[in-house]
């Protein structure tokens, strides 16, 4: 326990560019998904695509063409700090890619894996993201008002398991 406590205090520290590895349990509203290596970058704290993918997200990553498909619904640039909400209701694909926000911090290959920004890429399809310090939660909460969602959003949202 100790251990956890002193990993948690060092992923919490927000100087720039400070990079400490730790692990976090992730929990989508409310429930247990298990834990998961995330740092902080600039103050953003990272996931890596298998948590992303533990949250029901199914990324799609495509190395070749240097981007990601997250959700079936938003393309993320791995080399550049672009974002884009694909698909066009009510079939995704990418009939349409609208640029959307740009990221905080472009995504970041480390050890093999590659990690995106949590609270800008989940805020893209309007979750929440609230990180607990003391207990080393990060809880992901999706949208509770779907009528104000847009319709390329919605239609992705439905495709997540539990919506």
């Amino acid at each position: 326990m100790k251990q956890l406590i002193t990993a948690f205090a060092l992923l919490t520290l927000n100087t720039a560019g400070a990079q400490v590895i730790s692990e976090v349990q992730l929990r989508k509203n409310g429930q247990e998904l298990g834990q998961t290596t995330a740092y902080l970058l600039d103050g953003h704290i990272m996931l890596p695509l298998t948590a992303f993918a533990t949250m029901g997200w199914k990324p799609l990553l495509d190395t070749d063409n240097h981007i990601v498909d997250v959700a079936a619904c938003l393309r993320i640039s791995l080399v550049k700090r672009k974002m884009w909400l694909i698909g066009s209701p009510p079939t995704l694909g990418v009939h349409s890619a609208s640029p959307i926000a740009e990221l905080p911090t472009p995504p970041q290959l480390r050890a093999g894996r590659w990690y995106l920004p949590a609270k800008a890429v989940l805020n893209q399809l309007q979750h929440t993201v609230i990180f607990d310090k003391a207990t080393g939660r990060l809880n992901v909460i999706q949208p509770t008002d779907p009528p104000k969602i847009n319709p390329n959003v919605e239609v992705c949202l439905a495709n997540l398991p539990g919506n």
